[in-house]
């Protein structure tokens, strides 16, 4: 007996579904998320909030979305990522119309906040999913250890911050600088 083919979703058709629960396209297939906790909201939103202060202060035009917007990784199969926070300056990413759909244009910048589901391997294949798509840095924030881990193509190895430290990002982000504890901290 012979067996079907599985057929494989596009970003395309992906971005027209609706769900009821959060999903990401993983090489055209549909996988369920977990939902995220309050306190993993939380931390995103410190994240962008401080991101959102620097372009203000310096008028970088970065817009800056959360809520796992979705960004195209790759294609034949596709594959559509859920950032929890990403950062993109505004003269890349084109119209509001542009802005509707999920990012073909990489943003500048991804940041993961692991949850207490995700596993280091599978947050790894995302980090080097949206490196080799052109993000220009990933950030994987670790709330049970307070760290940040802070990837781009040019390093070998990921820069750590954790605790007090101050991170900056001085190629994507000229004169960004943010404590660490700032994204842990509660509301």
């Amino acid at each position: 007996m012979a067996i079907a083919p599985i057929q494989l979703i596009t970003a395309d058709e992906f971005l027209r579904m609706s769900f009821e629960r959060p999903v990401e396209l993983d090489r055209g297939e549909i996988v369920e998320m977990p939902p995220a906790s309050f306190r993993h909201g939380e931390i995103c939103s410190n994240i962008s909030d401080a991101l959102r202060r620097w372009s203000r202060g310096t008028n970088a035009g970065l817009r800056v979305a959360t809520n796992d917007a979705a960004i195209l990784t790759t294609r034949k199969p596709d594959t559509v990522r859920g950032g929890d926070v990403v950062a993109i300056r505004q003269r890349r990413l084109g119209s509001e119309q542009d802005a509707e759909r999920s990012l073909e244009i990489p943003p500048d910048l991804v940041v993961e906040v692991l949850s207490p589901s995700d596993r280091l391997p599978a947050v790894m294949v995302k980090v080097t999913e949206y490196l080799q798509a052109g993000v220009a840095e990933v950030w994987v924030v670790d709330p049970e250890d307070r760290l940040v881990d802070v990837h781009n193509p040019s390093r070998r190895l990921p820069a750590r911050f954790g605790g007090d430290q101050v991170l900056t990002s001085p190629e994507l982000l000229p004169g960004f600088s943010c404590p660490v504890s700032e994204f842990f901290a509660d509301s």
